[in-house]
């Protein structure tokens, strides 16, 4: 056995930190659970700031479902959003209390309010978009009868890249006065 600087021991084949018998050192083996500790929390910190980086901030306020004047006809459903520090796309909504919700955009044309579906909407970095009567809305077709004034409506958006967030939304009364947007009743 020698000793040179750098190495801990070396054994006659050359293997650091071994002893003369080949078998590793106290302090050999403190380093290699000291490197397999560090590698560990390395790989838990990239896999939580890989998370993180992918899913974007979204905040959401004032979500709220109008209920249907008719039985049996759509409800609408309004809300504020507003991205963080990147653009959010919404690529879908959906809620276990209806069969489909669809994003919609309403607009005049030659004096008569047209509504088209929208296959995805998109908020800029640092902005908000509204989902608003005579604006863009969800449509929710065939909401339970169930719910009624009062009520909340579990809905999910979907953000392109996977991200899913939950909002719950309170039912109030065809023509009744929407809350205020700023009241609560928002995720993030």
């Amino acid at each position: 056995m020698d000793y040179r600087p750098g190495c801990i021991l070396d054994d006659a084949r050359g293997h650091p930190g071994r002893g003369a018998c080949g078998v590793p050192t106290t302090l050999g083996r403190a380093l290699g659970w000291i490197a397999c500790a560090g590698a560990v929390a390395l790989l838990i910190a990239a896999l939580f700031t890989g998370a993180r980086a992918g899913a974007a901030e979204v905040y959401v306020t004032g979500a709220t479902v109008r209920l249907p004047a008719v039985a049996g006809r759509p409800a609408a459903g309004y809300l504020t959003i507003k991205a963080g520090d990147v653009p959010v796309t919404l690529v879908g909504a959906d809620t276990p209390l209806a069969e489909r919700i669809e994003f919609h955009g309403s607009s005049m044309s030659g004096g008569v309010m047209r509504m088209n579906k929208l296959p995805t909407l998109r908020v800029l970095a640092g902005k908000s978009g509204s989902f608003s009567p005579g604006g863009n809305h969800l449509m929710i077709f065939g909401l339970s009868r169930d719910v009624k004034p009062g009520a909340t409506v579990p809905i999910t958006l979907r953000v392109r890249g996977g991200q899913a967030i939950r909002i719950d939304a309170v039912a109030v009364a065809a023509g009744a006065a929407l809350p205020d947007p700023h009241a609560g009743h928002g995720a993030h």
